[in-house]
């Protein structure tokens, strides 16, 4: 229970300082707000700064950014968001033994990868350097990471080689993560090298099962890499509109989420997330 609610504390500090005016937070007005001491709170930030999440300065933390004002992949994957860890959790439940999987370059997809550890048997294709190291130390895992021109932001590969790579792999599900969707354009991406992996990707695959967090929903983005038609499933949060769930299902796409999963008890970890994200949800409207 202490190590659950040490991690709710951790998501309240992290939204707190990326949330501030002046994107500086001090010590004494993290304890305050959190009502724990200021030795508490230094160690909180000592773990999220070695996260890379925030950087400790004189008195308090500011917020870890790329000097071009982009968020690295590294940064992202570690970064505290209860919706993907959820969505990470719900999504590998569809995972069974014996399967062949496809993971994309998406930090939801990193979170999928980080709950396939007790697989068995199971073959993942990635073109993404963080899933294929965090599954590297499962010997009943086999994985097969596509080589091409490395993304340095994105930590992924792209390019030619990595399709005609996937032209000759088949697999069973193929865990689609994308910048946005909708009802009338499906999945889509800002970036063009990444699409043309993602589609290539979704050839190579039996399913399709779209991961993403419900504020991704009905947001345009310039490039369709799906309608919805070629999508067999949703992962997503409880915070999708119920009217879209259901005009979503009404053309044949089942929606998953923690409120309508079938997998059975949700394991206090991401029980923990799922209600820390309800109470935020309840607090904004």
């Amino acid at each position: 229970m202490g190590d659950m609610l040490a991690e709710q504390r951790r998501l309240r500090i992290t939204e707190y300082v990326q949330q501030h005016e002046s994107g500086v937070v001090s010590i004494a007005e993290l304890s305050q707000m959190l009502a724990v001491s200021d030795m508490t709170v230094r160690r909180d930030l000592a773990l999220l700064e070695r996260q890379l999440v925030l950087r400790k300065v004189r008195g308090g933390a500011v917020v870890v950014q790329q000097a071009d004002g982009e968020k690295s992949f590294g940064y992202r994957s570690k970064e505290a968001d209860p919706q993907k860890k959820i969505i990470g959790w719900l999504a590998s439940q569809l995972v069974l033994d014996d399967d062949r999987i496809i993971l994309d370059a998406g930090t939801t997809t990193f979170q999928i990868a980080s709950n396939l550890t007790c697989k068995s048997r199971l073959t993942v294709i990635t073109n993404n350097l963080s899933i294929a190291r965090e599954l590297s130390q499962c010997t009943n895992i086999i994985i097969i990471l596509l080589g091409g021109i490395i993304k340095h932001h994105e930590l992924c590969t792209v390019g030619d080689m990595v399709k005609q790579s996937l032209s000759l792999l088949s697999a069973d599900k193929y865990f689609l993560s994308v910048t946005s969707f909708s009802i009338r354009m499906g999945a889509m991406e800002t970036d063009m090298a990444e699409t043309e992996i993602k589609q290539s990707m979704l050839h190579s695959a039996g399913e399709t099962i779209l991961v993403v967090d419900s504020s991704k929903f009905n947001v345009t983005s310039l490039i369709q890499v799906a309608p919805l038609k070629q999508i067999t499933k949703i992962v997503t949060d409880d915070g999708m509109p119920a009217d879209a769930i259901q005009a979503i299902e009404a053309q044949g796409v089942e929606v998953i989420t923690p409120l309508r999963q079938t997998f059975g008890p949700i394991p206090n970890n991401i029980q923990l997330l799922v209600d820390y994200t309800a109470t935020q949800r309840t607090s904004n409207v």
